[in-house]
């Protein structure tokens, strides 16, 4: 069987005999945007290879998420089990706002029959998500092999060059590559893949432990707790697996940058000064290193070329402020999934399956990229005069956040059920504001009563 592909870019066509390659793909890196592109393509029946030059189940580099419904929804279709990747942790039904001036909550609202989302384990949930792909008869994975170079056959990429520690380097082919190895990506890197819609004018870093016997927030069950002061940062304390809480910093670069080799000292430093925090982790045990990422990249990178195409935060990778990282991962896979199906049962060639993917995936993301950009901007790097923040704060933003149609707007983003463009029109944010003072004026005279 032979099938044609085209080099993105140019007109050249190359023809591969898949019958000669022990491998349909192969997926550079088995983290969950890799472990569900392969499960995907196992379930079509392609023969895949899954490398991953880590052994699981561990914790990646760093990442502290929370999934929601839309998540588990694409899980779900890949047969991934939620009672494995979420085993022993918690439900998480509302977001609190914990702020100086804003508080309140968002409910987590309903999509398929979850109203909840999963502040994961990353060590167990990726590792579940691996297992789920072996499933399949077609895919194959190595865990702890590691990439060191692709191969190259008239400027296509045939194959990588991969093997465990200690062990002879194999040259291992296949019609195409897929680099699903992080916004560090290798593949990436070794292909020249082109940046675009970067954006390093806000850069923000994030750090983060987990914790154990720290008591509840409150009496009313799990959460996810923000909080912030206009300072440029703040906290986020999540119920996590086995009873624990993960507890990040994110704010700006200049400003969350603790010196070399007192990372663990400067972030309990941080933590001990904020009241909300430290009377919660008093009594307990940080059980992790704290780990962290320094100016956070924010760009989006090109799909593909000859053989080869990106995934994940290869592909795609941003501040992670509104927790939507996982999210992109499993939708990116799942996109590029179907189009490498189209692609390997000759109903396109390969430079449409390229433009497909990045049209799909960038119509998915994009919207979402930009307001979490303005979130940044506007949460973390305001230049406002101090005065005018205070009064922004405890006036438009706090009309806006008690608002019960905002924070219902507000839920429905978090879970990917309307686009960031329709949360806050117009109509809804006038309305908020002109309802905001009438409630003001409706406690100012309940208490004027009550004296």
């Amino acid at each position: 069987m032979e099938y044609s592909q085209s080099n993105v870019g140019f007109a050249m066509r190359v023809t591969v005999n898949l019958q000669r390659l022990e491998y349909d793909v192969i997926i550079v890196g088995g983290r969950p945007s890799g472990s569900t592109l392969a499960a995907r393509l196992g379930l079509a029946g392609l023969r895949v290879l899954l490398l991953e030059r880590a052994q699981m189940p561990a914790l990646p580099g760093a990442s502290c998420p929370i999934i929601y419904a839309s998540t588990m929804d694409m899980l779900d279709e890949i047969g991934a089990d939620e009672g494995a990747y979420a085993r022993a942790t918690p439900k998480i039904r509302r977001m609190v706002n914990a702020g100086e001036a804003i508080k309140g909550e968002i409910a987590i609202p309903m999509l398929n029959g979850r109203d909840y989302g999963y502040a994961i384990d990353r060590a167990r949930f990726d590792f579940a998500l691996w297992e789920n792909a072996l499933r399949y008869p077609t895919v194959e994975g190595r865990l702890g092999w590691s990439v060191t170079d692709l191969i190259w056959e008239d400027g296509r990429v045939v194959g990588v060059i991969a093997g465990a520690p200690g062990q002879p380097r194999q040259e291992i082919r296949a019609a195409v590559v897929v680099g699903a190895d992080g916004r560090f990506s290798l593949v990436a890197r070794k292909t020249g893949a082109a940046q675009r819609d970067e954006h390093v004018e806000f850069p923000t870093s994030i750090y983060y432990a987990y914790w154990k016997n720290a008591p509840p927030y409150d009496e009313h069950g799990a959460a996810a707790v923000a909080w912030g002061d206009g300072t440029g940062f703040g906290f986020l304390m999540m119920d996590s697996a086995d009873d624990t809480v993960v507890v990040a910093v994110e704010g700006q670069s200049d400003i969350i940058d603790p010196p070399p080799g007192q990372v663990d000292a400067w972030y309990e430093a941080l933590i001990g000064r904020y009241p909300i925090i430290a009377d919660r982790m008093r009594y307990a045990e940080r059980i992790t290193d704290v780990r962290g990422m320094k100016n956070i990249g924010n760009l989006y990178r090109q799909p593909g070329g000859s053989g080869w195409a990106l995934v994940g935060d290869a592909y795609h990778q941003k501040d992670p402020l509104d927790g939507q990282g996982i999210y992109d991962a499993v939708f990116t896979a799942k996109v590029l999934a179907n189009e490498l199906i189209a692609y390997f049962t000759n109903e396109q060639d390969w430079e449409t399956t390229l433009r497909r993917y990045d049209c799909a995936a960038r119509s998915e993301t994009y919207p979402m990229y930009q307001s979490t950009l303005q979130r940044v901007q506007a949460s973390m790097y305001d230049s406002s005069p101090e005065w005018l923040r205070w009064v922004a704060a405890n006036s438009f933003g706090r009309w806006l956040f008690e608002d019960r149609l905002i924070r219902e707007q507000m839920g429905l983003m978090l879970t990917r059920q309307i686009s960031p463009r329709e949360m806050m029109s117009t109509p809804l944010v006038v309305g908020a504001l002109l309802r905001g003072p009438l409630r003001d004026l409706s406690r100012f005279l309940d208490r004027q009563l009550e004296t």
